[in-house]
């Protein structure tokens, strides 16, 4: 069948006259659906519940079903160096890989709040992973410190590894990133005997002999690998230095590592471990240029920051050389204490001077770039985040403080970190959903010398999101009777944000139809962030007439002719729009 041709919105003319984005042309009549305003603000789309990022998020229930098949106890048969594992040797490497299920209890359950990856390196049940997987607050990350871990065996290539056992850490080194742990207990809590569990392992390797070019097999369970075992490969693409470690901190190779193969297992082709697969990123301090949400990792409904992206174009990810993880394997082997000879910073390792004191807080509007901006005494609906600044004195670089925000009485988040801005100063705190604007209602922060359970209250403050917003020390609104709009704009289908779209609005008289797309018809327009979030530069005069059109790549026109905002509608009004393809 040929297609029919048809000509592109005036959107699109205006977008290419304007070049702010390569956007695919929409093909075919635009949808005209109702954009009328109303008394009152829309509104926004569904978002969670307001919480900083770096909160742990608990999904699903682990299985508590014990594991059917027993892994003989042998050590893998080495094949040649450099000719590619052998299908018996890929069986056991497999065999030999578990998923780590960080588990968190729920009323009463234990529910998965993250997994990571492991390898069994002795019969009786020694995995090492990474210290990030087995204990987050060896390196500082107390708020998603788990109360147990769950391990799973493959019991076949094909289907998802079987929960079956609970593990304790038996030796972990937060600055190395890597830990070893132990299995001592089936789901249900029952004691298991190490001696009876006859797993198969994998031997050690010698990190010092591996050179640039050697071939390198990646096992594990990255979230963007789906339910089963991932099995990923390419060459050692060099090494990275890092200090304390000397030249050899880090083994660089071009085969995937996404998040979730954190902990598992690096072989050569000899079938013995060559490094524990680590970073996205080749250990040193940039950045992956390109790495993109499209999948939904976590299992919680929504595509964002939360799940595991995935790098695109050319990158460089790491594992730590097993030569380094000798030491943590000695002492969980042989039931002995190990501690880290490592200088670690972000750890609480140090007392409070008992005279800490934090001032009165002042609130602030945040830019797109993550900076202070505006005092205000209240902020508008839609606010993204809230921050607030204070001085403080007497405070110790590694002891604790907490902080603690509740929404209309009830408590959101709460957490302690260690200190890290000196003895005196002024610094801040903040809180964001990430994804999406903070509900309206009455914010309370805490901050402590301690954690929030049982630390010394230090200052609070209040702030209300939804009354408008304004600078400190003026009632006068913002918009001097006109209209401020503003809003967020999202796919139809899937209610994601849509970074890149255009809120436009016509001169007054200017209909769509009439409309050829050229700048001069154009009164104001915003595109959107990457939280599908836009506000307009310019006011709404009341009781005038606009046509407004919204524009995006890959998506139908939305417009309205004819809007008209009156006295009775708010001086800022928010008004959310849903595009379809």
């Amino acid at each position: 069948m040929k297609p029919s041709l048809r000509r592109p919105t005036p959107a699109w003319i205006f977008l290419t006259v304007l070049a702010l984005a390569a956007l695919a042309c929409n093909l075919g009549t635009p949808n005209n659906v109702d954009l009328e305003p109303t008394s009152g603000p829309r509104e926004a789309t569904d978002t969670p519940d307001a919480k900083p990022t770096r909160t742990p998020k608990p999904t699903n229930e682990a299985e508590a079903t014990e594991a059917e098949a027993e892994p003989t106890a042998e050590p893998i048969d080495n094949g040649p160096s450099g000719a590619g594992l052998t299908r018996d040797q890929r069986t056991d490497l497999i065999a030999a890989t578990v998923q780590i299920f960080g588990l968190f209890e729920q009323n009463g359950e234990l529910v998965v709040g993250y997994t990571g990856s492991g390898t069994v390196i002795s019969a009786d049940g020694l995995i090492l992973t990474n210290a990030h997987v087995a204990e987050p607050a060896s390196q500082g990350d107390n708020d998603v410190q788990p109360d147990a871990l769950g391990v799973a065996l493959v019991t076949a290539e094909d289907e998802p590894p079987v929960v079956a056992y609970l593990a304790t850490v038996r030796a972990v080194d937060g600055f190395l990133d890597l830990a070893v742990i132990q299995i001592t207990a089936s789901l249900d809590g029952d004691e298991v005997d190490p001696a009876d569990l006859d797993l198969t392992y994998v031997e050690l390797g010698d990190s010092d002999e591996v050179h640039v070019g050697d071939h390198i097999n990646i096992f594990g369970f990255p979230g963007i690998g789906g339910d089963t075992l991932t099995f990923t490969d390419g060459n050692v693409s060099g090494f990275t230095a890092e200090d304390q470690l000397g030249n050899r901190a880090w083994i660089k190779t071009d085969a995937t590592i996404a998040g979730g193969n954190s902990g598992g297992l690096g072989a050569g082709d000899d079938g013995r471990i060559m490094g524990v697969p680590s970073r996205g990123g080749s250990g040193g301090e940039g950045d992956i240029a390109d790495c993109r949400v499209v999948q939904d990792t976590n299992g919680d409904g929504v595509l964002d920051s939360d799940d595991t992206c995935v790098p695109i174009g050319g990158f460089i990810n790491a594992l730590r050389p097993i030569n380094l993880a000798l030491p943590l394997i000695e002492a969980a082997s042989r039931g002995l204490d190990y501690e880290s000879p490592y200088e670690q910073t972000g750890l609480v390792n140090a007392e409070g001077s008992g005279d800490e004191a934090f001032g009165e807080l002042t609130w602030y509007t945040v830019t797109e770039d993550g900076e202070l901006d505006e005092p205000v005494d209240s902020y508008p609906s839609g606010t993204t985040v809230l921050a607030a600044t204070y001085d403080f004195t007497a405070m110790t670089d590694g002891q604790e403080w907490g902080e603690a925000w509740s929404l209309d009485g009830e408590v959101i988040y709460a957490a302690s970190y260690p200190w890290d801005q000196g003895e005196e100063g002024s610094y801040f705190a903040w809180i964001s959903k990430g994804d999406g604007p903070l509900d309206d209602g009455d914010y309370h922060v805490e901050l402590f010398a301690g954690n929030p359970d049982d630390g010394a209250l230090l200052t609070e403050g209040d702030v209300t999101v939804g009354g408008g917003g304004g600078t400190t020390g003026t009632d006068e609104p913002t918009t001097d009777g006109e209209v401020q709009l503003f809003g967020f704009i999202v796919d139809g289908d899937t209610n994601q944000p849509i970074a890149g779209a255009l809120f436009i609005v016509l001169n007054p008289g200017v209909t769509y139809d009439d409309w050829d797309g050229s700048q001069e018809d154009v009164y104001t327009y915003a595109e959107t962030d990457d939280d599908g979030y836009y506000e307009l530069p310019d006011l709404i005069s009341r009781d005038t007439e606009y046509t407004v059109v919204v524009a995006a790549e890959g998506y139908l026109d939305k417009y309205g002719d004819a809007l008209v905002w009156t006295d009775e509608d708010p001086d800022e009004y928010q008004l959310d729009v849903s595009m379809t393809k």
